[in-house]
């Protein structure tokens, strides 16, 4: 029983080794867990609503005339 807050203090230090060294997943996936437990849903609702807009409106905006079909003639 002696021994369990050393093998806490050991698991805590290896999750402190591995946050370090791995920062690069680690970072990212604290934020996004961050975002989605602390941004109200009413938020994401209106980030949704905007990029969806802004897609929509790219795909149905043509960037060049399109020529019209001479058929042929």
């Amino acid at each position: 029983m002696a021994g369990i807050p050393f093998i806490i203090l050991g698991y805590f230090f290896a999750a402190v080794e591995f946050a370090w060294t791995y920062a690069w997943l680690v970072v990212p996936v604290l934020v996004a867990a961050w975002a989605l437990l602390f941004v109200p849903s009413e938020t994401w609702a209106n980030v949704r609503s905007a990029i969806t807009t802004r897609l929509r409106s790219d795909r149905t905006a043509p960037t060049a005339p399109v020529p019209a079909f001479a058929h042929g003639h």
